[in-house]
């Protein structure tokens, strides 16, 4: 009787500890999943959240982006009626320093040419001296030199009794203007007259006085 209740107890035993591994085997697989389905809920809420910021920065990168080159390209369109309008003003302002400087050029050679006349009225010698000047330059040494004159000025140098070369010979031109002088001879001819003087002169400011700005205009019209 003892070895059947033994016998009894013993698998009774057993079966308990069978049921207990059975239910721990069961709370780990439980434990496990549990573990592997929150581990999972809490990659995808991270991931979720990467993402969003992922996405956020990306889209901040290319609205920044997007945004300054629309920026840039509307200052541009808004800037080129400014720049065309200082372009124009420019050009403007050189064009009326070009014209002021022709205009200067020229009240030079027309006050210098007065006072060279009134010069030459008051000491008509001194177109002798631009014709000795003049037969200096040509080539050669010619027997004989036709000076004309305007008829006014070779009046006046006959008053005045010059001594002349045996070799020249003075003619009055009505065509030549007073101080105008121009000079035969057998092989050439060659203008001796104050104004053709004058106007190399003139020729020599305006080169300074105007290519100044030239650079300037140039670099406008681009």
């Amino acid at each position: 009787m003892s070895d059947d209740l033994f016998l009894e107890e013993q698998s009774w035993q057993e079966d308990k500890q069978g049921d207990i591994q059975q239910q721990l085997d069961a709370g780990f697989q439980q434990g496990l999943q549990q573990g592997h389905d929150e581990g999972l809920r809490q990659g995808l809420e991270q991931g979720k959240q990467l993402g969003i910021l992922d996405g956020q920065k990306e889209g901040f990168q290319k609205g920044f982006i997007s945004g300054e080159k629309s920026g840039k390209q509307n200052f541009i369109e808004a800037a080129k009626p400014v720049h065309e309008l200082f372009q124009q003003l420019s050009r403007w302002q050189t064009e009326k320093e070009q014209q002021q400087r022709h205009m200067i050029c020229e009240l030079v050679q027309k006050v210098a040419q007065q006072v060279v006349r009134a010069e030459l009225t008051l000491m008509p010698q001194q177109i002798l001296a631009l014709v000795d000047e003049t037969l200096a330059a040509m080539p050669g040494k010619p027997e004989t030199v036709t000076v004309q004159l305007n008829p006014h000025d070779l009046e006046r140098i006959g008053q005045i009794n010059a001594d002349l070369p045996e070799a020249w010979r003075l003619v009055g031109d009505e065509k030549l203007p007073n101080g105008g002088c121009l000079l035969i001879t057998e092989d050439a001819e060659a203008d001796a007259s104050c104004d053709s003087r004058l106007e190399a002169c003139m020729d020599n400011v305006r080169q300074h006085l105007l290519d100044e700005s030239l650079p300037q205009l140039s670099k406008d019209n681009e």
